[in-house]
């Protein structure tokens, strides 16, 4: 796990150190609630989400996330209109998926703004958790490449899921006019950076080039539960940043991945 610092204001600062690799889109951990082959009743289902998030709704994690968040949308002046979700993964037996989800879910109620989730993992009984919720489901597999609302800042939370999803959102977003309403909670672009081997760097265009332009801030990972919001940074892009660049710097080549390398669940 990468070396931090907390500032004045209680954050946590990301230090330029390697850390584990990123995980894969399907969260896995030793807190599965039942393997996924076993049949689990929808409201079962519903009791453990609902207790995964208040467990989040009570915790110093989230009033911290929270404090972060504001300050962001407060210095952009663009109010949140939409929440978009990739990745969320098997919510109806994976405590780290439901507790992820409680999140979500907060931050819809908080925000006062509609939520898409989407994920190729994604079962029957999780699109009738996710119908029950009312939640809107994304109707096709994106891949991450989802435009900004230009009239107010969208969203975007990816937990855990590949670093192509980061990647081909900061591709399709790759201007001022669409970054400056973007903003994106997911792994940390420092760690993905410093990750990830020189080799692959040039796939991952975006995500390097990004270092000129984005702040990235990080909230304590002080859950109860200390993988389920590890290595989790807020992420906005600045006006003062992303106008200073050189426009050459927004040539943007569509992004191919190595299939060695990709842990990206396809639409292909």
């Amino acid at each position: 796990m990468a070396n931090s610092t907390t500032d004045s204001d209680g954050f946590v600062t990301v230090s330029k150190k390697k850390s584990a690799k990123a995980k894969r889109l399907v969260n896995s951990d030793p807190l599965l609630v039942s393997p996924v082959f076993e049949p689990i009743a929808l409201d079962t289902c519903l009791k453990n989400i609902s207790k995964a998030k208040a467990e989040v709704e009570l915790s110093i994690f989230y009033k911290s996330f929270l404090t972060l968040l504001t300050e962001i949308i407060e210095k952009r002046k663009k109010p949140i209109t939409q929440i978009i979700c990739f990745g969320l993964g098997r919510i109806s037996t994976c405590k780290t998926a439901q507790h992820q989800l409680g999140l979500l879910l907060l931050l819809g109620e908080h925000l006062l703004c509609p939520i898409e989730v989407f994920d190729p993992v994604f079962s029957s009984i999780e699109k009738d958790i996710i119908s029950h919720l009312k939640l809107k489901l994304a109707a096709t597999n994106c891949e991450g490449k989802r435009k900004a609302v230009l009239s107010s800042s969208s969203f975007f939370i990816f937990p855990h899921c590949p670093k192509e999803l980061s990647n081909n959102l900061l591709y399709t977003n790759w201007s001022p006019s669409h970054l400056e309403h973007c903003i994106l909670y997911a792994n940390s672009f420092e760690k993905i950076r410093l990750d990830t081997p020189d080799r692959f760097l040039k796939s991952y265009h975006y995500l390097h080039r990004s270092i000129e332009i984005v702040e990235e801030l990080a909230v304590p990972n002080n859950f109860r539960f200390p993988d389920i919001f590890n290595d989790l940074s807020l992420h906005h892009f600045p006006s003062e940043l992303i106008y200073s660049v050189h426009s050459s710097f927004w040539e943007s080549p569509e992004p191919t991945y190595p299939a060695a390398e990709t842990e990206l669940i396809s639409e292909k």
